[in-house]
């Protein structure tokens, strides 16, 4: 008896561990990272084919065949411009999904893709069909959408109110709204306006995070970079000032107190 208890469990975890969709999902990955899009893109419709057929024969979909919908959907947005293919892909995860667990990330990919075609009439009711599903996605919602102003729609004014108004939300995971701020700080760099993006990152020590450590690790990088800026200026001063508090940042993040560190260091050897 024991001999085919044991003999079942191995056959339950060999089958388990056979998951073609999940390998073809993970060899598609690999391909993009590699950019080898066209390749990565077979891999996919080959796994959603297999995700179908499962459909068909009233089997459920595994965890990697239903986020592989969202993966599929970028790779055709971001990669090949397919806004068409895109939209099917994230449709038909609508199509499987029984629960908000999918269907809200097949939304967002929606909307996502609304963005990149400039239709944000689109984007906007994909973002208000998710935030009336359920109370816990309202506050989520607030940041995808004033990023959408602000960057798709060129609307600063409007867009920088409804970011700050999002980054002070403490119901927003931290890490969401650090990146937003990031990317909201890089694009001013990129446009020449590096007192844009110190301000940027200044609202960083405003920003409201429950964990003591959290909180350090974004106030650490955001020193560096405001540092930097500063040093690009030719503000030393400044730029000491910030990185000083960087490295001396006891739970701040190792890798830019190190970086702080190296900067002053370097300063100080040319003054």
């Amino acid at each position: 008896m024991i001999r085919v208890l044991i003999a079942w469990c191995m056959l339950v975890s060999v089958a388990a561990a056979d998951d073609p969709v999940k390998d073809l999902l993970n060899e598609a990955e690999s391909l993009a990272r590699s950019k080898r899009n066209v390749e990565a893109m077979e891999k996919v419709e080959a796994a959603i084919i297999l995700v179908d057929r499962k459909v068909a024969a009233g089997e459920s979909i595994s965890w990697s065949g239903m986020n592989g919908f969202r993966f599929a959907a970028k790779l055709a947005r971001e990669a090949f411009l397919d806004y068409k293919k895109a939209l099917a892909f994230s449709e038909k995860q609508l199509r499987y999904a029984d629960n908000d667990y999918w269907r809200v990330p097949a939304r967002l990919e929606m909307a996502m893709t609304y963005r990149a075609m400039r239709d944000f009439k689109k984007a906007q009711q994909m973002y208000d069909t998710i935030a009336a599903a359920d109370d816990r996605y309202q506050a989520s919602m607030a940041m995808p959408q004033a990023e959408m102003i602000y960057f798709d729609m060129s609307d600063e004014e409007k867009g920088r109110e409804l970011l700050g108004s999002a980054l002070q939300n403490a119901d927003i995971n931290p890490r969401e709204r650090f990146g937003t701020i990031r990317k909201c700080a890089t694009q001013a760099m990129t446009d020449g306006r590096r007192e844009v993006a110190l301000r940027w990152y200044a609202l960083t020590e405003k920003m409201p995070i429950e964990k003591v450590e959290e909180r350090a690790r974004f106030l650490s990088q955001a020193w560096y970079e405001m540092g930097r800026i500063e040093e690009s200026r030719g503000r030393a001063a400044e730029a000491k000032t910030l990185y000083r508090k960087a490295m001396e940042l006891e739970d701040g993040e190792m890798r830019y107190r190190a970086r702080a560190r190296d900067a002053l260091e370097s300063i100080k050897y040319f003054e």
